[in-house]
This record gives C-alpha cells, sequence and structure tokens, in this order.
C-alpha cells in the first residue's frame, strides 16, 4: 500500500518533537522531509519492553573511553526505605557519571540515545549515539557534549552546534515530581536488583519551564499541542535516577520515552574530539 508522504512527515514530526523532551536532538536525526515512510502513522506503537531491556550499545568507539568506572548499587538507609527528599538533596551536592540507555517509540519510527554523561553538574556533558529510523532505528550517529559545545560526527570531521542543554536534567524532573505532593510518592520498589524509590505523577509543560527551558522552548516553537505528560521516576538512596518512563500524546500519538542508568561513577572528563 502507498502511504501519503503527508502521513509520514506527520510521523517524523512525532518524534523529532518527543526528542525535545529527553535530550536528543534533531542535529543528529534526519529532518521530517528526510525520514523513511512507514505503514501506519497515526497508530501508537506497541508497547515495548520494559526498560531494563533497552538498548545496551556503547557509544563508537571513536568517542568513548575503552572503559568506565563502575560503583554498586547504593543500598537503602537503616529502614530499608529511602527519604526521597534527602536522596536527591545529596545528588544535588554529587555529580556523577552514568551509563544511559534510552529508548523512545511513537508511530513507526523509533529514537535512541546510548552513552556515558555526567550528570548534577554546572553544565552536563558526555559521549553519546544517536540514531532516528524506522524499527530499532539506524546504527546512529556519535555525538560529543563538552562543557561549551556539542559535536556531531560528520563523515571523518566534527561538526560544532550550540550546547543547548543537549542532555536533559533528570534530577529536576524528580525535584517536580517530589513537588507534587504525597500522591507522587509510590515507595520502595527493586530495580536491577537494588532497592529505589518509585515517583510518579502528571507534570504541564508549563512546569517543564523550571526544569528545562530549553525543551520548554522547543515544544513551544514546535506547537505540538502538548498539555502535559505522564512521568514515572525510580531514584536510589543517592537520588541518583536509575529508570525513566515518560508517556505524553502527540498529535494524537501515543508515544512512550523510556531508558535505565547504571554503572555510576565519579565525574569524568570530555574533551573536545580532534
Amino acid at each position: 500500500m502507498t502511504i501519503r508522504r503527508t502521513t509520514a512527515l506527520a510521523a517524523a514530526a512525532t518524534v523529532l518533537s518527543l526528542t525535545a523532551l529527553t535530550g536528543c536532538n534533531d542535529d543528529a536525526a534526519p529532518s521530517a522531509a528526510q525520514a523513511p515512510a512507514a505503514p501506519q502513522a497515526t497508530t501508537p506503537a506497541a508497547t515495548p519492553t520494559t526498560p531494563d531491556a533497552a538498548p545496551t550499545s556503547a557509544p563508537a568507539s571513536a568517542s568513548a573511553p575503552a572503559s568506565a568506572p563502575t560503583s554498586a548499587p547504593a543500598e537503602a538507609p537503616a529502614g530499608g526505605v529511602i527519604d526521597p527528599e534527602q536522596a536527591l538533596a545529596q545528588a544535588a551536592r554529587t555529580p556523577y557519571a552514568a551509563t544511559q540507555d534510552f529508548r523512545t517509540e511513537g508511530g513507526p519510527l523509533v529514537a535512541t540515545t546510548t552513552g556515558r554523561v555526567n550528570l548534577n553538574g554546572k553544565v552536563r556533558t558526555g559521549r553519546l549515539t544517536e540514531s532516528l529510523g524506522t524499527g530499532g532505528g539506524s546504527a546512529g550517529d556519535p555525538v560529543v557534549v563538552t562543557e561549551d559545545a556539542a559535536y556531531i560526527k560528520s563523515g571523518s570531521g566534527w561538526r560544532k552546534s550550540p550546547l543547548a542543554n543537549r542532555i536533559a536534567d533528570y534530577h529536576g524532573y524528580a525535584k517536580a515530581l517530589l513537588a507534587l505532593g504525597p500522591a507522587a510518592r509510590k515507595g520502595m520498589e527493586e530495580q536491577n536488583g537494588a532497592p529505589a524509590f518509585h515517583l510518579s505523577g502528571t507534570l504541564g509543560v508549563e512546569q517543564l519551564r523550571a526544569v528545562d527551558a530549553e525543551r520548554y522552548l522547543n515544544l513551544k516553537r514546535m506547537g505540538v499541542g502538548v498539555a502535559s505528560f505522564q512521568l514515572d521516576q525510580w531514584i536510589d538512596a543517592q537520588g541518583r535516577t536509575v529508570r525513566f518512563d515518560q508517556h505524553v500524546d502527540i498529535r494524537g500519538t501515543a508515544t512512550r520515552t523510556y531508558g535505565t542508568f547504571r554503572d555510576f561513577g565519579p565525574v569524568e572528563p570530555v574533551p573536545a574530539p580532534n
């Protein structure tokens, strides 16, 4: 069956709009006009596997260290219950590195972002691989985010792009959920064999302004009509996000962004690529 061009463009715009919420940027993805057509652009994606099964591929060797330090999962405090306020306050004082594996699904297109990132510092930096395509996406494009710019692999060289908060503020999202009140505190749950505290609630796009101003402006500029989104987030005893799961409806298409953080360690230097 031949698919109308307008349908394919709408599908591409949907996932590109979603990347504005999660740190993937359209500098490293094909434009709506370049995105491939797919069979059912307005059909919500089937429920994917749990975030524990999210992609685990490492960034391209050209932009990633040979190995990354790891640390044991944070244990729950005495009594076995994490106090989310105290945990987030601790995380705010201690920047850290983590490996992230993220996936965005909506309609026929899939966006993935994997790599090693530094979180909770003055500037979020890291080495990533970003892809956008049908099915499981493509091999992806290496991206290096330093303290003053983002560099996207282009052929045999690198293209410099404005920084623009390419890596999302997950600590800020957790604080926004906590601010919703007692109903957002779902309690202790085990994640990847370790204790974690589950936060859950609906955040309005206006609340995004204080958490991630760049993504708020992107959504407003794209005019996708998103008023709110459902967010579930799990933090460990040190206030570090271990799992993130976001649902939002964009132009009638149910979409989901989900992923995990693991292999926590001290902040790692991220110089500009040669």
